[in-house]
Parts: C-alpha cells; sequence; structure tokens
C-alpha cells in the first residue's frame, strides 16, 4: 500500500496479498510493514502499544489475537500472510534470572508466536499462505545474559517446522527470519551513545557492518512471496556471519 495512494503497489512480489504484522510498532515492525508495502500487500499491523496505523493487540492475550485476526478478515475478507514480530528482551546472569522475567520472555517471544500462527492459519484455511516468524541469531548461537531471549528464539526455530511440516498439506508455508545485530530500538541507542561500542561490533562482524532494519525485512518480504514458493521449515539467518566468528571464539 504506497502512503501516496492508500493502494497496493503495482507489479510488487505481494501485490494484492494480506499481511499481519504484530511488533508492528518497532523500529523492525515499521520497516517491514513498510517493505512488503512497497511489495504491494495491504499490510495490517498491531502491538501492544498503539500507535499511528497501527492497533492495539496483546499476543499473549489469546483472545486479543483472535480479535486482531477477525478484523483482517472482515475488512479485507481474507488473510494471506502473517509475520510474527513481537518480542521482548530480558537481560540476566543465568543463575540470578527470576521466574517472573523467564516466564514474561518466554509467554511473549514463543507462545505469543504460537499464537500468532496458530489463529492466522486457521483463518487461511486451505487457501494456502505464508508464515514467517522473527527469531534470532542468538536462537541458533548461545549469549551470555541473554538466557531466556536465547531459548525463546530456539523456541521459536522448532516451532516452525513443526508447523511446517503439519500445515505443507493446506498450501501453509512456515519460515523463520533470524537477524544478527540490529541497529534498531534499544541497540542503536547504546550504540549512538557509545560510539567504540559500535566499533568493536563491527570489527566482530565478518561484513563488516551492523544490520539495517531493510536487511531484515528483505528477507521477510522473499519469504511471504512467491519468489520463496518451494521454501518451508527453514531459518533465514540475517546476520553478516557473526554466527562464524563466535563459533570461532
Amino acid at each position: 500500500m504506497t502512503a501516496a495512494t492508500g493502494q497496493p503497489a503495482k507489479g510488487g512480489s505481494l501485490e494484492g496479498k494480506v499481511i499481519g504484522v504484530t511488533g508492528a510498532s518497532g523500529d523492525l515492525g515499521r520497516s517491514i510493514v513498510a517493505r512488503i508495502e512497497r511489495a504491494g500487500a495491504i499490510a495490517v499491523g498491531c502491538d501492544v502499544k498503539k500507535g499511528a496505523a497501527v492497533e492495539s493487540c496483546d499476543v499473549t492475550d489469546r483472545a486479543s489475537l483472535d480479535g486482531f485476526v477477525k478484523r483482517i478478515l472482515e475488512r479485507h475478507g481474507r488473510i494471506d500472510a502473517m509475520v510474527a514480530g513481537a518480542g521482548v528482551v530480558e537481560r540476566s546472569a543465568a543463575i540470578d534470572l527470576d521466574e517472573a522475567s523467564w516466564s514474561r520472555v518466554i509467554r511473549i517471544n514463543l507462545t505469543g508466536a504460537f499464537h500468532t500462527a496458530q489463529s492466522a492459519a486457521r483463518a487461511m484455511g486451505d487457501r494456502g499462505g505464508s508464515i514467517v516468524f522473527i527469531g534470532s541469531w542468538i536462537g541458533v548461537m548461545p549469549a551470555r545474559y541473554l538466557m531466556s531471549y536465547c531459548v525463546s528464539k530456539a523456541g521459536i526455530d522448532m516451532l516452525a517446522r513443526c508447523l511446517a511440516l503439519e500445515l505443507a498439506p493446506r498450501g501453509i508455508r512456515v519460515n523463520v527470519v533470524a537477524p544478527g545485530v540490529v541497529e534498531a530500538g534499544v541497540s542503536a541507542q547504546i550504540f549512538r551513545e557509545a560510539p567504540e561500542r559500535r566499533q568493536e561490533m563491527e570489527q566482530v562482524i565478518p561484513i563488516g557492518r551492523l544490520s539495517q532494519p531493510d536487511d531484515v525485512s528483505d528477507c521477510v518480504e522473499f519469504l511471504l512471496s512467491e519468489r520463496s514458493s518451494y521454501v518451508t521449515g527453514t531459518t533465514l539467518v540475517v546476520d553478516g556471519g557473526i554466527r562464524l566468528a563466535h563459533a570461532g571464539g
């Protein structure tokens, strides 16, 4: 949907499709919404923090999530794809991590993603569609002081594979985009306030720069489109190669 006309762009890879996006208020969520609109889709975003062109929706509340999907169906008659992007981070040493913090991260990042995918798949029925989860490179590799986040994102990978296996006969593909260190949200603020940390990180990443939100949203658009029609149950790691340096110590 173009900002100028309010209509889907012509000739895009997602032309005319109706796509829901959770976690749409953050830097990455906004980039994903903008990218799929440029590709010709009608994007409907939601977040716990309602903003301009973003509906209110809590992915941990099944009724709230189902209501979001229902509103998409009422307005547009169908839902062709869903991006499950809602997520939070809690930083703590593993030995000090309290149960409330652990549960909050798992509930939003993993259970919320399950709610989102299940509700979307039910709405898609047998017409087919695409579901894309936002995972993380540290769902593939461990990281200090981020245990709950790592576990939640590792769970996303298996959730996607299980759903991909079961939903394939209905024509629904399920995949994960796993970003690396993205210059967005809290990370962007940290790098602005501490340029030396940015420089240190860029020296670690083999490609030599931080990821920008568009690096991620471009890959989301690919997995939503028919260009990836033979891809399902896959985690596409978009990290500039940082996991390779991490694995090498």
